[in-house]
């Protein structure tokens, strides 16, 4: 064999090679979006706001107990809920078991910490005068039972499943049996899939259930109403602005604005919309609805350092 013929074939062997370690490369998912650095910007902007409305209600607050930890676990949980949106840009690359563990962390811990904001917003009103001491009284007992209630049925659906595993009946593969409902709709239990519709649109990795689980967002309707109502009787007693119900107002204007449209299976058809109107027809509402959110926790924070400043501040609702 000459030399120019043994240079040509370790030529091609290598780069044979070279092709065949591309073709090893992981891919997330075929045809997927690249992820937009505006939205991420947007998305690491929530979490750092979150962080410094939580250091302004720690810091600059005079709020103890209850009235502090509970209005601080909605704040946690939405700036973690913000950061696996950022993180799920890095999905090519960033470690999807941890991303898994995180989408779990992010529903149940958001669908435990929002009921909270009810016994916030009553000890708020009665430490505030708001309302008199016996109607706040009795509305901080009642909407703490309820957090709390809410709270125990999802760690009770975690419990089961890790007593009972998951049911059969939860896949389709048997018929329900008396109890089934628990442990088939836990959020640490059953299988947790990419969200492909994100993923090929947005180009971020987000981790679903692969079953829906119902019941997640009941408290964050809860929430939004019991805010709506206090805001209106804030209004009425305390100086403008009324923080509480414009906090309210601004954060429902953004879930109304972040319900996402339907996605057609011919989006990209001709006179179908371009690829960055796909992206942000789905980042753009549900950015809106952080950035709603972000504001309404703001408005909650300065409604309680209102109330702390004004002659009628009671140091315990009794």
């Amino acid at each position: 064999m000459v030399p120019d013929q043994l240079s040509m074939r370790t030529n091609k062997a290598s780069q044979e090679q070279k092709n065949s370690g591309r073709n090893e490369e992981p891919v997330l998912l075929s045809g997927s979006a690249r992820a937009s650095p505006l939205a991420t910007a947007g998305y690491v902007l929530v979490v750092v706001g979150h962080l410094w409305v939580l250091r302004v209600h720690a810091v600059a607050t005079g709020a103890e107990a209850l009235l502090f930890a509970s209005l601080a676990s909605v704040e946690v949980a939405l700036a973690l809920e913000a950061a696996v949106y950022a993180l799920g840009a890095l999905g090519h690359s960033f470690g999807l078991p941890l991303l898994t563990l995180l989408g779990r962390v992010r529903l149940l811990g958001a669908a435990v910490a929002w009921p909270w904001l009810l016994p916030w917003a009553s000890e708020l009103s009665c430490r505030c005068s708001a309302v008199s001491v016996g109607t706040g009284s009795t509305l901080v007992h009642l909407t703490v039972v309820l957090a709390g209630l809410m709270g125990a049925f999802f760690a009770l659906r975690e419990v089961s499943f890790a007593v009972r595993g998951e049911p059969p009946s939860a896949t389709g593969a048997a018929a329900a049996q008396l109890g089934d409902c628990l442990p088939g709709q836990a959020i640490f239990g059953g299988q947790f899939r990419l969200d492909k519709a994100d993923l090929e649109e947005t180009g971020r990795a987000v981790f679903v259930p692969a079953r829906p689980r119902q019941g997640l967002y009941i408290g964050s309707g809860l929430a939004m109403l019991g805010h709506l109502a206090f805001g209106v009787v804030f209004m009425r007693t305390a100086a403008l602005p009324p923080w509480l119900l414009l906090g309210a107002l601004v954060a429902l204007l953004g879930r109304w604005f972040g319900q996402l449209p339907p996605v057609g299976k011919n989006m990209r058809e001709k006179g179908a919309p371009t690829d960055s109107t796909l992206l942000w027809r789905r980042e753009g509402p549900r950015l809106a609805c952080r950035l709603g959110e972000l504001v309404w926790l703001w408005c909650c924070v300065q409604e309680l350092q209102r109330c702390e400043a004004s002659p009628t501040w009671l140091a315990v609702c009794e």
